[in-house]
């Protein structure tokens, strides 16, 4: 009896629509690089009615802002190639979906043979690298903005800061030796020094990071090609209302290309696509669980027809299914 109840509840349009949102999955951290500059990443944002461009080394944490002319893929190239020139080109280059995505800036990916890696978009999470290094260049430009100070000489202060769990700062990472600020310093100190351990310590980090955020966390199972599930709703949207696609393919760890009913194609991570029963495709009226307006008692399941339905509306599943054994269902 509860498995109908639980069946047909699961094909219900309305309760399918607005869900919760699924339990965090375990972390899977990015592989630490070998070098500078080998791994970095790469975000826009936007500060004071300016755009930016945040690019950030994954083995030292060092990072470059510069100001965007535009926030196309051909805006963003020209800055790269300014950095590639300084730094040397990178061997991965992991950002968003836009405008990284763009045919324009893979071609451009291609003749710098450099590998562009994007997280599903409303998963800023798999960036996270990129993220942290905007907020930390937002609060920098804020306070120095609001002081009336340099924000640049305010960068160069941070960059050769030591980080926490490290003893050495993301210039000494990243150059191999301090770089000089107003801060009164000996020469010996600005003496290049290969810094000792650095991966080791950036793994020791990735391993307590993940103790404690795989606390409380589910692995989700994977999602089959072809399958029906629930997209949940990007945190803007006022209704809050799970649609519903199916499966096309799986592009990455987590992450999956559905397409909708009426053909759109999107990319999604494991967490923000919940397994569904529903019929896809299908232009019958949907299964919903207010019987009084949208169903008959001829589409109860057969164990259902002789009780009360106005028991059903409005309910959860779980205080569904216990207002019916109260009933000796």
């Amino acid at each position: 009896m509860n498995s109908d109840l639980t069946n047909h509840i699961s094909k219900c349009d309305i309760c399918s629509s607005y869900q919760s949102h699924q339990a965090r999955e375990p972390l899977i951290s990015h592989e630490v690089a070998d070098r500078p500059w080998q791994k970095i990443g790469a975000d826009v944002f936007t500060l004071d009615s300016s755009d930016y461009l945040c690019v950030v080394d994954y083995y030292s944490s060092y990072f470059e802002i510069d100001r965007l002319e535009t926030k196309t893929a051909k805006g963003i190239a020209k800055i790269l190639r300014k950095q590639f020139s300084v730094h040397g080109i990178p061997n991965q280059l992991i950002s968003d979906s836009m405008p990284f995505m763009y045919q324009e800036f893979r071609e451009f990916a291609a003749s710098y043979e450099f590998k562009v890696i994007t997280s599903s978009p409303g998963y800023p999470q798999s960036d996270g690298k990129a993220e942290n290094a905007i907020k930390t260049a937002k609060s920098i430009m804020k306070k120095a903005n609001h002081a009336g100070t340099d924000p640049y000489l305010s960068l160069l202060d941070w960059r050769n800061t030591p980080s926490e769990g490290m003893s050495s700062s993301p210039a000494q990472r990243m150059f191999g030796r301090r770089t000089r600020t107003l801060l009164p310093t000996t020469s010996y100190q600005l003496k290049p020094k290969v810094q000792e351990d650095v991966k080791e310590k950036l793994f020791k980090q990735k391993s307590k990071q993940a103790k404690y955020y795989n606390q409380n966390t589910k692995e989700l199972p994977p999602l089959q090609t072809g399958e029906v599930v629930r997209v949940a709703p990007k945190p803007g949207d006022r209704e809050r209302k799970w649609f519903k696609a199916r499966v096309e393919d799986q592009v990455d760890i987590r992450s999956y290309e559905v397409r909708t009913e009426d053909g759109r194609l999107y990319r999604r991570n494991r967490r923000h696509l919940r397994q569904s029963k529903e019929p896809f495709g299908q232009t019958s009226e949907p299964v919903q669980c207010d019987y009084r307006r949208k169903t008959t008692l001829a589409q109860l399941p057969p164990q259902l027809n002789q009780y009360d339905p106005s028991l059903l509306v409005n309910q959860s599943k779980t205080t569904l299914l216990v207002n019916l054994s109260k009933r000796n269902l």
